[in-house]
């Protein structure tokens, strides 16, 4: 039987690999591209994510935190890389999300919550 920590572990995998293989469970597929990218900014912030991450990816990923319920990340992602580079990005911003992403796990926390509400999401049968 598959565990939630099962399922974390496999999103983190499927994350650094960069590819989810065919017949992932939804919401195991969204973890792992939110955690491409989750883990990226984590280790060298937005502009080293941007030089390693594609845009495809970024676009994945702002849907993933979506699905997670993380909606203020999300838009500020979306919004930063696209402007990322441009005279308009604003730094504020910038350092808004890094502190957003890494204060506490809300990644972790809002993939608990939403295995909690649709375990099938994720390959999880209910208890």
């Amino acid at each position: 039987m598959t565990s939630v920590d099962d399922v974390y572990e496999r999103a983190v995998d499927f994350g650094a690999d960069g590819e989810v293989p065919a017949g992932t469970p939804i919401g195991t597929a969204h973890l792992s591209h939110v955690m491409r990218v989750y883990n990226s900014i984590l280790g060298g912030g937005l502009g080293s994510a941007v030089a390693v991450v594609e845009p495809d990816e970024f676009e994945r990923a702002v849907a993933g935190f979506r699905y997670l319920g993380l909606r203020e990340i999300a838009d500020l992602l979306a919004r930063l890389v696209e402007s990322y580079g441009r005279p308009e990005h604003d730094f504020r911003e910038q350092r808004g999300l890094e502190e957003l992403l890494s204060s506490g796990d809300p990644v972790s926390d809002a993939f608990a919550t939403k295995a909690a509400e649709i375990p099938s999401d994720f390959g999880l049968t209910s208890s």
